[in-house]
C-alpha cells in the first residue's frame, strides 16, 4: 500500500528551466574575483501529527531540498506494531527522498501519522507547495477505515457542503466487531468533535482508541471522494488534519467527601456504595467518580463472571436455600495449595464471607442478572462463578422478568448503566474523560486530601476530598511499570505484556501512593493471563463467512488463511521454547504458557508442515480448528489439504513473526536462543514423542507430536495477553492502603481491584484458576471500601 502526495517534481524542473535559460544566455567574461564555493543548507524541522496511539512527532534534517535524516517518536504506539514503523518508515522515506513509499504493514495509523508529520515539514522547508483549498461536491459519501476489529472495518456515510463536514453516521454495525459499548462511546463523543473542529485529527477518545482510529480513518476515506468528486487534488484532505489546541490556563477546584478513582467494576460498585452510606447515614449524598476513559465498566464491562460464595438471598430464591459450595475446603485449599501460605489470610477469609453478600447486592439492588454458580477451570469444583446473563447462556425454563436479553456485551453494559443511574439518583456524580495523575497528601497531618487530574480539554482539576479510592484496574496498560515491578525471581516476567484489558490502565495512582510511602503486595506477579497469540497476525487472504454464529457477539462465525500461522504457533500438541531455547511447561495444560514469560517460539520441523499441505489439520471435516479471541479470524477447516501453507508462511516471515531456517542452528541464531539448548531440547522432545512419555512435564502422549528430523524449521513467536495486573498496593481489612511497613495505615485513601488484589495471591504462581476472582475481587472490594471510607468520614469529620 502507497500513501500519495505532491513530488518533488514540481520544484525540480522549476530549478532545471531556469539552469536551461541561464545556459542560453550570452556568455560575460570571467569575474577577477574567485567565488567562495556554495554551502550546504542544512536545517531540521519538527511537527507532530495523531498515531494509533497518541501524538508521533518527527525531526527532519533537509539539506539544499534534499531529506537526509528523519527521527520519529511516538511514546503511546504499540512497541511491537507502531513501533517498527517508527524505525523503518523513516528509513525508507529518506532512502526514497519522498513520502510515496510503502507503508509499514499493520501499523497504518503510525505510518500516515509519519508521512502526514514529513509533509508539514517538507511545507515548512519550502520543497512543498501549500495545500490546495477545500472544493467538496455536495452530498453523503461511503467511507471505511479499520478500527479495533479485523475481520470488517468500520463504515460511515460522510455528509458535505462544499466546503464543510456536515454529518458522519456509522453504518452496518450489524457487520462490523467492534465491542458495541467501546463503538458507542466513540460515536457519541469523537464525531461531534470531528465536526465541530472540522479536524479528523482530533484526539481519539481513551478507552475507545482502535474504534475511534477507525471512524476517523472511514470519515477520511470518504472526505477524500467528495474531494475527488469536485476535481480538487486529494491532497486538500491536509486541511482536515487542523490540530485543536487544548486549555492551558484553566484549572478548577471541586470539594466533595468521598472521591473514587476509577469507574470500572470496583469503581462503580465504590462509588455506589459510599453513595448508600451516605443516604443511610442521613447526610448529603457527596461522591464523586472520575475515570480517564470516555465510558464506565472499564474490564469489568468485558469479563465474564464475578466469584461470589453461597449468596444468601440468591440461594434462597434459586436453590431452597441450600448451599452451592463448601466453605471451609475451598478457604484451606486457597491458603495451603493455591497461594502457598503467601496471601493475606485476613484478606482472603474477608473475600469469601463477603463475595456472597456483594452478589445478592449486584442482583437484587442494582439489576446485575446472573446465572447460578458454575465450577471454575480445571480440577475446581467449586461453585462459585455466577456468570453475566446474556442472550446465548440463559438458563432453560428460568424466568429472568424480560424477554429481550442482548448479547454479552451490550448486556453487560446495561447491568452497569443500571448502577450507574443508580448511583446518581441517589446524588452521586462522575466525570468522563478525566485523568487522575497525582495523590494530594498533606504531609502535616499525614493523610491523602485529594487528587490532582485533567480533562481531555486540558483543564486541569484539584478534587479535594475527605478520603480517595483508588479502583484505576491495575498497570498493564504500562510498560515502564511491567519492567520496574515484575519480578524474574521465579519467572521470566520482567517485561511489557500485551494487553487485552484496558490499556488505559497505566497505574499512575498506583505509582503516585508508593511514591508517597505506600506499600506494596505481590506487585512483582505474573499479571492476569487467559489468552494466547501471536504477537502478529496476518490480513492479506480473505475473511470467508460460515454457519453459527459467536456465542458472545451474535456476529456470523468465520473462517481465514489468515489464522493458519496462529493456529501453528498456539497448537498445544506442538513443542514450545522460552527465551532460553528450553520448554517451560505442559503445552497441552490449562494456562501453564504464561512460565515461558511474555512470549515463546512453537518450533516445528518440515515434515510437519508438508504433512499440513497435503492432509491439513487433523479432525473431521466439517469442524474448524479454533484461532483466538485476540486477532484470530475464525479458525480454518479440519480435514483439508492446505497447499498454500507455504505461501502463508512466507508472508508472516515477511511481517516478523515467523522464522525460518536449514537448520536448527541457523533457526536459534535468528530467534535469538543459544543452539545448543534448542538442539538439545529438539532431540529429547523427539525422543518423547517416540515413547509416548513426556519426562519433564508429563504432557499426555496424545499431545506428542515429532518435529521429525529435517530442515528447513520454523519458529512461529507467540505470547500471553493480559486482561490486568495482580499485584498492587498493600491494604487491610478495611481496604485502607497500608504504609511501606506493611502495618501503618495512610490516612484517608483506600485501593479497591486490582489495584489492591495481590494480597490474595502467590507471586510464585499464576493468577486463581477457582473462577471469576478478579472481577469478584473488584464488585466485593468496592462495596466495603465505600461503606468504609463514608463510615471513616463520619468518625473523623
Amino acid at each position: 500500500m502507497k500513501v500519495h502526495f505532491k513530488r518533488l517534481i514540481s520544484s525540480l524542473l522549476v530549478f532545471i528551466m531556469v539552469l536551461g535559460l541561464l545556459a542560453c544566455s550570452p556568455k560575460e567574461e570571467p569575474a577577477t574575483v574567485q567565488e567562495e564555493p556554495a554551502t550546504k543548507q542544512e536545517t531540521t524541522y519538527t511537527a507532530t501529527h495523531k498515531g494509533f496511539g497518541g501524538d508521533v512527532t518527527v525531526n527532519v534534517t533537509i539539506v539544499d531540498g534534499v531529506i537526509t535524516n528523519i527521527s520519529a517518536k511516538g511514546d503511546n504506539e504499540t512497541p511491537e506494531i507502531g513501533g517498527k514503523a517508527l524505525v523503518e518508515l523513516p528509513q525508507r522515506i529518506v532512502s526514497a527522498n519522498s513520502t510515496n513509499v510503502d507503508i509499514i504493514a499493520g501499523a497504518t495509523f503510525t505510518s500516515k501519522a509519519i508521512i502526514i508529520a514529513v509533509e508539514d515539514t517538507l511545507i515548512q522547508a519550502g520543497v512543498l507547495s501549500d495545500i490546495p483549498s477545500v472544493v467538496m461536491k455536495p452530498g453523503t459519501y461511503t467511507g471505511e477505515g479499520w478500527g479495533f476489529d479485523w475481520i470488517e472495518p468500520i463504515r460511515v456515510n460522510v455528509t458535505v457542503s462544499d466546503k464543510e463536514l456536515l454529518k458522519i453516521e456509522v453504518i452496518d454495525k450489524d457487520i462490523n466487531r467492534e465491542e458495541p459499548l467501546i463503538l458507542k462511546a466513540a460515536e457519541d463523543k469523537l464525531i461531534p468533535r470531528i465536526i465541530e473542529h472540522q479536524s479528523i485529527s482530533v484526539d481519539g477518545i481513551t478507552g475507545a482508541t482502535g474504534s475511534s482510529n477507525g471512524i476517523k480513518a472511514a470519515t477520511e476515506d470518504a472526505l477524500k471522494k467528495a474531494l475527488l468528486a469536485a476535481g480538487t487534488d486529494e491532497s486538500a484532505i491536509k486541511n482536515f488534519y487542523k490540530t485543536t489546541a487544548k486549555k492551558t490556563d484553566t484549572t478548577e477546584t471541586i470539594n466533595v467527601d468521598v472521591l473514587v478513582v476509577g469507574m470500572g467494576g470496583a469503581g462503580c460498585a465504590a462509588a455506589t456504595s459510599a453513595a448508600e452510606a451516605q443516604k443511610a447515614a442521613g447526610v448529603p449524598v457527596s461522591v464523586l467518580a472520575i475515570d480517564k476513559a470516555g465510558k464506565y465498566g472499564g474490564t469489568a464491562a468485558n469479563c465474564g463472571e464475578p466469584f461470589g460464595i453461597n449468596a444468601p438471598r440468591y440461594k434462597e430464591a434459586f436453590n431452597n436455600g441450600e448451599d452451592y459450595t463448601e466453605v471451609e475446603s475451598l478457604y484451606d485449599d486457597w491458603i495451603n495449595n493455591f497461594a502457598k501460605g503467601d496471601a493475606k489470610e485476613d484478606l482472603v477469609r474477608l473475600f469469601l464471607e463477603e463475595s456472597g453478600k456483594t452478589i445478592d447486592w449486584l442482583y437484587f439492588d442494582h439489576g446485575f442478572l446472573l446465572n447460578n454458580p458454575l465450577p471454575g477451570f480445571g480440577e475446581n469444583t467449586w461453585r462459585v462463578k455466577y456468570q453475566y446473563v446474556y442472550h446465548s447462556n440463559r438458563e432453560e425454563g428460568r424466568d429472568y422478568g424480560k424477554e429481550d436479553i442482548p448479547f454479552r456485551s451490550e448486556a453487560v453494559g446495561s447491568y452497569f448503566d443500571n448502577i450507574v443511574k443508580d448511583f446518581t439518583e441517589m446524588g452521586g456524580k462522575y466525570m468522563l474523560e478525566t485523568n487522575a495523575y497525582e495523590l494530594i497528601y498533606d504531609d502535616t497531618a499525614d493523610k491523602v486530601v485529594g487528587v490532582k487530574a485533567s480533562g481531555y480539554d486540558g483543564t486541569e482539576y484539584i478534587i479535594y476530598a475527605k478520603a480517595v479510592i483508588l479502583a484505576t484496574g491495575g498497570f498493564a496498560g504500562n510498560p515502564e511499570m511491567e519492567e520496574k515491578y515484575l519480578s524474574n525471581e521465579h519467572y521470566p516476567l520482567k517485561a511489557p505484556w500485551k494487553i487485552w484489558g484496558m490499556s488505559q490502565n497505566t497505574g499512575d495512582m498506583i505509582q503516585s501512593a508508593i511514591d508517597n510511602g505506600a506499600g506494596t503486595y505481590n506487585i512483582d506477579m505474573v499479571p492476569i493471563i487467559h489468552f494466547k497469540t501471536t504477537t502478529q497476525f496476518l490480513r492479506e487472504y480473505p475473511v470467508h463467512y460460515r454457519d453459527g454464529v459467536d456465542e458472545r457477539t451474535g456476529k456470523q462465525n468465520t473462517w481465514s488463511l489468515n489464522d493458519v500461522p496462529m493456529i501453528l504457533g498456539l497448537n498445544s500438541s506442538a513443542m514450545q521454547v522460552g527465551r532460553e531455547g528450553k520448554r517451560c511447561y505442559n503445552e497441552a495444560g490449562i494456562f501453564e504458557f504464561w512460565k515461558s514469560g511474555p512470549d515463546w517460539f512453537t518450533i516445528y520441523g518440515e515434515d510437519n508442515i508438508a504433512d499440513l499441505a497435503k492432509n491439513g489439520f487433523a479432525g473431521e471435516k466439517g469442524t474448524y480448528m479454533s484461532s483466538t479471541r485476540v486477532y484470530g479470524q475464525g479458525g480454518y477447516p479440519k480435514g483439508i489439504p492446505i497447499p498454500e501453507i507455504y505461501e502463508v508462511l512466507d508472508k508472516a516471515i515477511e511481517k516478523g513473526y515467523v522464522y525460518k531456517a536449514d537448520t536448527l542452528e541457523e533457526l536459534a541464531e535468528k530467534i535469538g536462543v543459544p543452539a545448543q539448548n534448542l538442539v538439545s531440547e529438539v532431540e529429547k522432545y523427539n525422543r518423547f514423542c517416540e515413547t509416548g512419555v513426556d519426562e519433564d512435564f508429563g504432557k499426555p502422549a496424545k499431545n506428542l507430536i515429532s518435529l521429525g528430523e529435517k530442515g528447513p524449521y520454523y519458529a512461529i513467536n507467540a505470547c500471553s495477553v493480559a486482561y490486568a495486573t495482580c499485584g498492587g498496593l498493600d491494604v487491610d481489612t478495611n481496604l485502607n492502603v497500608l504504609k511501606e511497613d506493611g502495618i501503618s495505615v495512610m490516612n484517608g485513601v483506600y485501593a479497591a481491584g486490582n489495584d489492591s488484589s495481590g494480597v490474595l495471591y502467590s507471586n510464585r504462581d499464576a493468577y486463581a484458576q477457582y473462577g471469576g476472582v478478579a472481577l469478584g475481587w473488584a464488585f466485593t472490594s468496592g462495596r466495603l471500601a465505600g461503606q468504609n471510607a463514608v463510615k471513616y468520614i463520619l468518625e473523623n469529620n
